[in-house]
Parts: C-alpha cells; sequence; structure tokens
C-alpha cells in the first residue's frame, strides 16, 4: 500500500512531480480507479466531476514540465457538499435542494485553493443540513467508514474524511461547527485542524470554521498554509496572515494539561488507555502533564445547540422545518427540540455558557503556565453507521453503558469557545478496527502552539496510512 499513488502524502507527490517520477495525472486516474472499484462500499461521493478534474490535471503536467508549478500543483483535494465551487451543485444533503442551480462563483476557500494549483475532482457527502454527527441522508443514503463499514465515519465532514480514508483522494475539505472537522478525523484515522473562528474566510457564525483534513501533520500543515488568511469576500477573516512554519521547534520542558472527559460522559476504557499512550509519548518529548476537570458538561449541548441555531443557522431549519415529510429523522428531532427556544434569550444563554467555559479554560488551564490542553476526541470510536435514522432511539454503547443522543463527542464546548484553535491527532486503532483521536486545544489565536504539539507528537507517535495501518473495508459489527 505505500507505494500506492492514491495513499501517497501530499508532501511526497509534491517532490515526485517536480523530480519527474509521477505525474498528477497518473494520481488522479489511480484515484478515479480506487472510487469506482470502492465508493459502492463507502458510499462518500455525491457528484464526480471527473473531466473537469483531468483538464486540470493535464494543465499541471504541462506546468511541471514548464518548471511553472504552483505550490500545490497538482494535488487532488475533495469538495465537501457545503462549499460552493462555480458550475457545480450544493445540496447541502437535503432532498430539498436535490435539484438546487449550479452555484455561480467560488466560494472564497475555493477561489484560494484554485490559485495554488489543486485538483478539485470529487464532492463528499454530509449529514443534512451539516446537523449530526454521522453522515446519513435521505438524499445520498449512509456513508461508512473504510476502517470497518460497520461503522460511521462521523460528521459533518464525515464524506472528505471517508475518501480520504479510502484513498480517493490527497486531501480533503471539511468545516467544524460541532466537531465536524475532529469527529470524523478521528473515527478515520486524520488530521483535522478546527481553525478559530476567522483565521479561515468562512462565514460570520461565530461557532463555525471551515478546514483542512489530511492523512499526516505535515499535509495538515501544508494544506493550512493555503488556506488561511483575510479575503475581501469574508468581514470575519483575520488580519494579518499567520505563516505555519515548514518545521516546528521541540516542546521539551512545556506543561501540559490533560482532560480525561469524564466529567462530559462516560469513556470507552479503549479510548482511555490509548490517551495514556499518547500522554506516554508527549512525556517522552520532555512535556509534564498534569491532569484538570474542567468541568463541562454533556447537559450544556443544549444550550449551545440554542444558541449555534440562533444565528443565522437557524434559517435552514426555519426551511425545513415547512417540509417535514422531506427530512432525515435527526432533522425533526432537533428542530423538535430548539424550536420554541430560538432567538434572543436563547442567545443570551449561551453567552452565558460561553464565559462560564472561557473562565474555567484560563483559570484552570492557561493562565496557570500551560502551553496547551489534551482531551480525548469521542468516548468511543464505535458509532453504528446508521445512527441518527431513529434519534430518539439510537443508542451508543461505551463500555457496559448505553448513551443516547450525541453526548459520545467532546468536541461541541470548543466550537461555544470559537477562538480556541484544536487540532485532532490520530492516537491508534482501538475495537472493532476503529481510530481513535485526540484533541490538542492552545491558547485563543494562538494556533502555532497547538501545531507545535501536534508535529511532535506526529514525530513519535505509531503512524497510521503506513506499513500495514491501512483500512481493509471489514464489515463486522460488535456482537
Amino acid at each position: 500500500m505505500a507505494a500506492d499513488p492514491t495513499y501517497l502524502p501530499a508532501t511526497e507527490l509534491l517532490k515526485r512531480f517536480r523530480d519527474g517520477d509521477l505525474a498528477p495525472s497518473d494520481v488522479l486516474e489511480a484515484q478515479i480507479k480506487r472510487i469506482e472499484e470502492l465508493n459502492d462500499k463507502v458510499n462518500c461521493i455525491t457528484y464526480r466531476h471527473f473531466d473537469e478534474a483531468r483538464a486540470a490535471a493535464q494543465e499541471s503536467d504541462k506546468r511541471y514540465k514548464d518548471k511553472n508549478p504552483r505550490s500545490l500543483e497538482g494535488i487532488t483535494v475533495a469538495v465537501k457538499d457545503e462549499y460552493e465551487v462555480k458550475g457545480w451543485v450544493t445540496t447541502m444533503g437535503s432532498l430539498l435542494l436535490e435539484n438546487a442551480p449550479p452555484d455561480k462563483a467560488d466560494n472564497p476557500v475555493i477561489e484560494r485553493l484554485r490559485q495554488t494549483g489543486v485538483v478539485f475532482h470529487i464532492q463528499t457527502t454530509i449529514p443534512e443540513v451539516y446537523s449530526w454527527m454521522t453522515t446519513v441522508t435521505r438524499l445520498w443514503g449512509v456513508t461508512r467508514n473504510p476502517w470497518n463499514l460497520a461503522y460511521t465515519p462521523g460528521g459533518s465532514s464525515g464524506g472528505s474524511c471517508s475518501a480520504l480514508a479510502a484513498g480517493f483522494t490527497t486531501l480533503a475539505l471539511g468545516s467544524d461547527m460541532g466537531g465536524s472537522i475532529r469527529i470524523p478525523s478521528s473515527l478515520c484515522g486524520l488530521y483535522g485542524f478546527k481553525a478559530p473562528f476567522g483565521r479561515i474566510p468562512t462565514s460570520e457564525v461565530p461557532y463555525e470554521t471551515e478546514g483542512p483534513l489530511a492523512r499526516t501533520f505535515d499535509d495538515l500543515n501544508l494544506f493550512t498554509n493555503a488556506m488561511v488568511g483575510p479575503h475581501p469576500a469574508v468581514h470575519s477573516s483575520l488580519r494579518p496572515r499567520l505563516e505555519f512554519p515548514s518545521t516546528y521547534a521541540p516542546i521539551e520542558g512545556w506543561k501540559i494539561a490533560y482532560d480525561p472527559g469524564t466529567s462530559m460522559t462516560p469513556i470507552d476504557p479503549a479510548v482511555s488507555k490509548a490517551m495514556d499512550a499518547a500522554l506516554a509519548h508527549l512525556k517522552t518529548l520532555g512535556a509534564n502533564v498534569e491532569v484538570v476537570d474542567l468541568g463541562f458538561q454533556s447537559s450544556d449541548m443544549e444550550t449551545y445547540l440554542v444558541g449555534l441555531f440562533s444565528t443565522s443557522m437557524g434559517g435552514m431549519l426555519a426551511t425545513a422545518d415547512q417540509a417535514q415529510d422531506q427530512l432525515t429523522p435527526y432533522v425533526r428531532s432537533i428542530l423538535d427540540r430548539v424550536r420554541d427556544k430560538l432567538g434572543p434569550q436563547g442567545a443570551v444563554a449561551t453567552d452565558e455558557l460561553l464565559s462560564k467555559y472561557h473562565r474555567s479554560v484560563q483559570d484552570k488551564v492557561f493562565t496557570r503556565g500551560f502551553k496547551a490542553l489534551v482531551m480525548p476526541t469521542l468516548a468511543t470510536p464505535l458509532i453504528p453507521a446508521e445512527h441518527g435514522l431513529h434519534p430518539h432511539e439510537d443508542t451508543v454503547t461505551i463500555g457496559e453503558e448505553k448513551v443516547k443522543g450525541l453526548s459520545f463527542a467532546l468536541t461541541w464546548p470548543w466550537n461555544l469557545l470559537g477562538h480556541y484553535p484544536v487540532v485532532n491527532a490520530p492516537i491508534g486503532i482501538g475495537p472493532q478496527n476503529m481510530p481513535m483521536g485526540m484533541q490538542i486545544v492552545s491558547d485563543t489565536l494562538d494556533d502555532l502552539s497547538a501545531f507545535q504539539l501536534a508535529s511532535s507528537y506526529s514525530s513519535v507517535a505509531t503512524p497510521l496510512y503506513s506499513g500495514d495501518a491501512f483500512p481493509d473495508f471489514r464489515d463486522e459489527a460488535t456482537p
């Protein structure tokens, strides 16, 4: 598998392209072949744009021959069904938008990446209106995880992460407003970055960001550098542009806080064991680790959701509310939960929760000299692929306890606290061959500290997508 160009890191592909050992068209065709052979198993693609991609890859081939490639020339990028691409259809995973007109212009990030020479070849599946933590819709069906088809790749960037895990693309685009980059990154063994609000030109919703997904830290770093920076079309985008260096200093002497997450939810013993191993890696790098309890509560998720859907996000739900017979069940469930709570009072309650959580993080972590905080991304990797089709009945087994709803995710507080950068890093393979992940959090707008820790960790952790550590598309649910 290591010699398969479909799985080669972008950093290595760029070198091979420059050296003439491999051409962008070769990689694209290998990935197209893999898509045609395997996408029926994982169902992570909405639309395929192979003719457009082939033309772009051929232009990249020529640029390498002419010695004038751009920074990401010829690298394939899967596009989450959220980013507008001129001439493509954005469905938001909803039957209500199945026949939406083609987009008239590129999203700011798409516009920026196009200038770097990437090749856009597929759009990837999402939960309907990005509102669930698994990827299943009435429009596109159930998206599955290449590591084990019985389980979900997560959501809402589930299709993008499944495509990366399956070898369908070299890089992928995600977005995150409740964990939508970090959850599927964790479940698919990937690196993903929830940037602080405004770092990547996204929207004006303060809990949301678009962001990069990759199989290696170096690819994540490379891709992040291509996405960040102010854009004239996005009022919230931050100035000046932050430069992410190609290498980072060691973390020897750092104080790192560790919240095991047990105040939020039961934690699967396999996740706790993997976190212990990750902490051991950090200690070998010279870091000092201390346990903290931030006091986050899964019951507060309701307050967060009300605040989220009291923003412009509520407009999507209001539209959906007019056609409930066409909705995927979890969307109706969310409507029922928040319909009568939206508005100014809901926003005020969310602001109060934000202040409470921010004080906790500052008092217990960053004003005490810690450089970063780590915690699990998910309480368990074993989330059924169909989770969300019966939202009032769906349960996830954590250890020996059955938990209803979405409380298995430890991600949403960092969307409420939208100015904190968070990197998901893989921490190994758990039960049923399913990957697990760790959140690396640095202080507000201090992206480079999170990346420095992730870089150091990646240098000593056992890598996935290397050696024998590749998805095998098994289909084995827990008995």
